[in-house]
């Protein structure tokens, strides 16, 4: 098969620019848009600010090729934000501070279609912070609804995708009159295959389909306009605009030839993988292990202790192939265990990392004031506040992040536990752990790889994707499961984050000896219990001794959310104890 031969899209822009200024004056004029930062149902948006885009929440920008357009961003309280187009490598510089405003200026490029705008600051454009510029098309128009959208892929900018072609060198299958066009639907586009349209004269460094269409589009001298192999062909140039030459149907029928072309018609390169293909997505290690706790206080006068939570934004790995975006406190979940006395001062800390999108606080359930420490609290990214409380009752208490959507900042994995110990402290016991439980909403559904965020109708409608155990998926199996020994005592210290899901924690094999009902530490525990609720926002303790070695799997008994990845393993060894339990262990038992 011999290349496909066409004119570079510097021909193609060129005679789209001389036709258009042909029909009107030459001159056009710049525009101005202003935008905000704000928050809208516990996302981030732009908002419009000037007349014809005001109050809109990310608003729909419009301008003609060749135009000269500024933006101008203004930070409306709600941490730092920059605005940024990709595709004409523009951006402004990043705005920290309430009130403070920056712009960005560049020319349109000559082409018709969409092109995005967002906030390239942290995961700002995951939580909402984006929008789209339309090029030559009427306000309100989008190009999803023009003749030439295809039904799959990225239509917006078909005419980009234009270099023009050769009529008589070859012919796409079904396509009247149209050869070498490259398709807009990227998923279905190899990179070897764009690059053999340009007959070995591309000398750009494109690594992915969609570098190259943006050189093709924005440095079209790094294209080199092939001769046609079958001999001289007319100046039959397609219109700039393509709406007015190929439908839907046509779009695709190019896609589907494209994506036909069978191995090794790419030249020496073989196929490259599809564009939109990617490797499972990996992230960070949020997950909190849950040995990770202080060690029983010694006895000790009332002193005062400090406190210190760093809220981090962590981009971490929520299942395998699938990651997603944390607020945590001190960058795992749950947040860190602190253990104090009855009678001790908290001196709280909060600091919030220059890298967060958002501003976070704390409430301690075990704080008597408004808000726990909530009113205290509020903490801009870079900033610390700081504050002081009693702790006047004993107890096991759950602290989260309480600003506003709370859910949401919970959601995101902003939990933790603080235990205040009674006078005389607890009896003692071999080994502590420290667990609780989550529910999380993605915008994927359960399994989905790649990089998840909130869906925030899923959180009010209380839906969850997932629900487990310390911040992710295997967490407590797989990653850091309980260990412990024959004959020892174990202490559970449990908790729900939620934001909505009450737990029926139940370890499947074992009794809980001793359960202090809603973390009540003062009051005689209940014995011999099967199954303990716990709210969201509460906790338990539960003791119970091991006679018998083997793995035992920590559950909410809602039991369908094993399926939602809510399960631990409390991995017992030592001697077999045949008079209390005995037999032959099955496959496909699942312990």
């Amino acid at each position: 098969m011999k290349a496909f031969v066409k004119f570079t899209i510097l021909t193609v822009l060129s005679i789209a620019f001389i036709s258009a200024c042909a029909g009107k004056n030459a001159q056009i004029a710049s525009r101005e848009y202003v935008l905000t930062t704000e928050m809208k149902d516990g996302n981030l948006i732009f908002l419009g600010v000037s007349d014809e885009i005001n109050g809109i929440a990310n608003p729909t920008l419009n301008a003609d090729p060749g135009e000269t357009i500024t933006v101008t961003l203004i930070n409306g309280g709600m941490g730092q934000h920059d605005i940024t187009f990709p595709e004409v490598k523009a951006g402004t510089e990043t705005v920290k501070e309430k009130g403070e405003e920056v712009s960005v200026t560049f020319t349109v490029p000559n082409v018709h279609g969409e092109m995005e705008y967002y906030d390239n600051v942290a995961n700002h454009a995951e939580l909402g912070m984006r929008g789209v510029l339309l090029i030559g098309m009427a306000a309100g128009q989008s190009p999803a609804s023009s003749s030439s959208a295809a039904s799959s892929g990225d239509p917006q900018v078909i005419a980009a995708f234009q270099k023009g072609f050769c009529g008589t060198c070859h012919t796409i299958p079904g396509i009247p009159n149209a050869a070498g066009m490259i398709a807009p639907d990227l998923s279905n586009i190899h990179l070897a295959a764009l690059k053999y349209f340009d007959d070995g004269a591309y000398t750009g460094e494109a690594k992915t389909a969609e570098e190259y269409i943006h050189e093709s589009i924005l440095e079209p001298n790094l294209f080199i306009a092939p001769k046609c192999p079958t001999g001289p062909c007319g100046p039959n140039i397609m219109p700039a605009t393509l709406k007015d030459s190929l439908t839907a149907d046509e779009i695709n029928s190019i896609v589907k030839y494209l994506d036909g072309l069978p191995d090794g018609a790419y030249g020496t390169e073989s196929a490259a993988a599809p564009a939109g293909a990617q490797n499972p997505a990996t992230g960070a290690d949020i997950v909190r292990d849950p040995t990770d706790l202080p060690a029983p206080l010694e006895a000790r006068a009332p002193t005062t202790v400090r406190i210190d939570l760093e809220s981090v934004e962590v981009e971490g790995q929520l299942a395998d192939g699938t990651t997603f975006t944390y607020w945590t406190f001190n960058g795992a979940v749950p947040a860190p265990f602190f253990r104090v006395h009855l009678g001790d001062t908290l001196e709280v800390h909060m600091k919030n990392n220059t890298s967060s999108s958002m501003m976070h606080s704390v409430d301690f359930h075990a704080v008597t004031g408004p808000g726990g420490g909530a009113v205290m609290t509020p903490t801009e990214p870079g900033k610390e506040t700081v504050f002081t409380a009693k702790a006047l009752n004993p107890g096991l208490f759950v602290y989260h992040c309480a600003t506003p959507m709370v859910a949401h900042h919970i959601s995101n994995g902003m939990y933790g536990l603080i235990l205040v110990e009674p006078e005389g402290g607890l009896p003692p016991v071999d080994r502590e752990f420290y667990v609780m439980q989550g529910d999380i909403y993605t915008t994927g559904a359960f399994g989905e790889q790649g990089k998840q965020t909130t869906d925030v109708t899923k959180l009010l409608d209380e839906d969850p994707e997932y629900v487990v155990f310390n911040g992710a998926v295997g967490a407590l199996t797989t990653q850091k499961p309980l260990k412990a020994n024959v004959g020892e005592t174990v202490r559970i210290f449990f908790g729900v984050g939620g934001p909505n899901l009450t737990s029926s924690f139940h370890v499947i094999g074992e009794i809980f000896d001793r359960v202090y009902d809603q973390a009540s530490l003062t009051a005689a525990p209940l014995t011999n219990v099967q199954t303990t609720l716990v709210p969201p926002g509460g906790a338990a303790m539960v003791e119970f001794n091991l006679e018998v070695p083997g793995n035992y799997i920590l559950v909410d008994h809602a039991l369908s959310r094993l399926q939602r990845g809510l399960a631990g393993y409390l991995i017992v060894e030592g001697p077999a104890a045949p008079e209390i339990f005995n037999g032959t262990p099955m496959p496909g038992s699942g312990h």
